[in-house]
């Protein structure tokens, strides 16, 4: 029979896996998407860069079978770009960073993420960095105020006429007409309403480690 000072150094070698497998040794990698829903509104109308907000987690992130992540943890971000819509040309862009996830239990850990997606918004096709986009360019609004302009000012100029003769110059004023509506019209803000869905994404992976307490003798300074 093996004396217990051979067999030990065995079985730790067999429990301590298991015991290391605890959520404070969780890695979530990066590309993890956390379902949230905004618990602020944010509107490029009044947006400003630096503004905080938070959102709530809405479902529970898991790892290797085990929720790391549960519902109702917090998950705080700031905007980090806002542009309005141009009164001619250029879209509403916004784009938010979060950098926080606090756990119902309190513990709190730094993160990177974007957003992946937004409910009832559109990301810009040209960025990588999760920008939302308004809709509505200026430029072709514009133009299709012309064109709707210039139908209806036509129709009305026959009318007016009694005979086709008025389609002409009830089409040159409805397309003018339709050019100024479109030029004074503003592009869409990028809104995000109170409890609006989003979906987000880790840049960077998020380590969830037990904290060691100080040596002994030593205390932390805050």
């Amino acid at each position: 029979m093996k004396p217990i000072a051979a067999i030990l150094p065995v079985a730790l070698a067999l429990v301590w896996p298991l015991a290391a497998q605890d959520i404070d040794d969780v890695v979530l990698p990066a590309k993890t998407d956390i379902y949230v829903v905004m618990k602020r509104s944010i509107n490029t109308a009044v947006a400003q860069q630096g503004d905080r907000f938070h959102a709530m987690v809405e479902v529970p992130v898991t790892q290797d079978d085990r929720i790391i992540i549960p519902p109702g943890s917090y998950i705080l971000g700031f905007v980090d770009f806002s542009e309005r819509p141009g009164r001619v040309k250029g879209k509403a862009h916004l784009r938010l960073l979060f950098d926080t996830v606090i756990l119902p239990d309190g513990v709190t850990r730094k993160v990177e993420a974007v957003v992946q997606s937004a409910e009832g918004q559109r990301r810009d096709p040209n960025a990588e960095d999760g920008t939302m986009q308004g809709g509505g360019s200026q430029g072709s609004e514009t133009a299709a105020g012309a064109a709707g302009g210039a139908v209806t000012g036509g129709i009305v100029g026959a009318i007016a006429g009694r005979d086709w003769k008025g389609v002409g110059s009830g089409a040159g004023i409805g397309a003018a007409t339709g050019a100024l509506i479109g030029l004074f019209q503003k592009g869409k803000h990028v809104q995000l309403p109170r409890d609006t869905a989003v979906t987000i994404q880790l840049d960077s992976p998020v380590r969830f480690v037990k904290p060691q307490p100080p040596p002994e003798g030593k205390q932390l300074h805050p």
